[in-house]
């Protein structure tokens, strides 16, 4: 059972994985991969790629991304060309809103996450080389990590760097300590930022007040203990920190719909 809109798809066709070494003389002419997507990043150099009639620079640390059937041209700088990997593959979605919103994704980048996208793309282009047996499953492994950290990008864009991840560092913190009642005031000192000003960023970056979000937090992982059926309601109520059964159970029907007792059965 979905309880919130995320992205929802896999990677199934892989076309090709390469790592192009630096060459002058690099170009290619109004492209188009009718039935692929494309991701690129620059390990090195430089580029200049013409689409939507404008010109774009693309240098070291640039993700490339083209929907399916975008047409495209570029060039190497000849003065420092460009050293790049290139993969081309495809993506099956469980619904149109995960479609609409991973084809909205900008074209070229300038990712926070863009040493993460060096290293996957050097153990994708290894594992894609070798084509030794899994080697499909792990091909297709590290290209959902690439486009997990594409979202994130995605995302962040529309915030300030330093205040993005500040945020993010408490959320994941909530995450590991979810058994703690955290107030505004605890957040807010911990990320160095006024009450008000903590306030209104935490619910814009994660769409939650800082109770809801602890509230989500550990839903979630109440809703995985009782699924794994090694818990039964009061234990799992009480492993992820609440200890009133009968507010645990509330909270739990407003978000899943249906008391936990209902929910091991369905």
């Amino acid at each position: 059972m979905k309880t919130q809109i995320d992205y929802d798809f896999l990677v199934t066709t892989i076309g090709h994985v390469a790592e192009r070494l630096p060459n002058p003389e690099w170009k290619v002419s109004n492209l188009i991969h009718t039935d692929l997507y494309i991701l690129a990043y620059a390990i090195d150099g430089e580029a200049t790629y013409f689409f939507n009639n404008n010109s774009y620079k693309v240098k070291k640390g640039d993700i490339i991304f083209f929907k399916k059937g975008f047409l495209h041209s570029a060039f190497s700088n000849p003065q420092n060309p460009w050293h790049f990997y290139t993969i081309s593959f495809n993506v099956e979605f469980a619904d149109e809103w995960s479609k609409s919103n991973f084809e909205s994704f900008s074209h070229i980048l300038s990712s926070p996450n863009s040493y993460r996208m060096n290293s996957l793309m050097s153990g994708l282009n290894n594992i894609w080389t070798g084509k030794r047996p899994g080697y499909l499953i792990k091909s297709r492994s590290f290209i959902m990590d690439m486009l997990y950290y594409l979202i994130k990008d995605n995302n962040s864009a529309s915030w300030d760097t330093t205040h993005y991840q500040t945020i993010e560092k408490i959320a994941n913190m909530i995450q590991s300590n979810h058994t703690n009642n955290y107030s505004v005031e605890e957040l807010a000192k911990l990320s160095g930022l006024s009450p008000s000003h903590f306030r209104l960023l935490f619910k814009k970056i994660t769409g939650f007040t800082t109770v809801q979000y602890q509230n989500h937090i550990r839903i979630n992982k109440a809703r995985d203990l009782l699924i794994s059926g090694n818990c039964n309601v009061s234990e799992a109520s009480l492993t992820v920190g609440y200890h009133d059964i009968y507010y645990f159970s509330r909270l739990f029907k407003k978000k899943t719909g249906m008391n936990p007792s209902e929910y091991i059965k369905r």
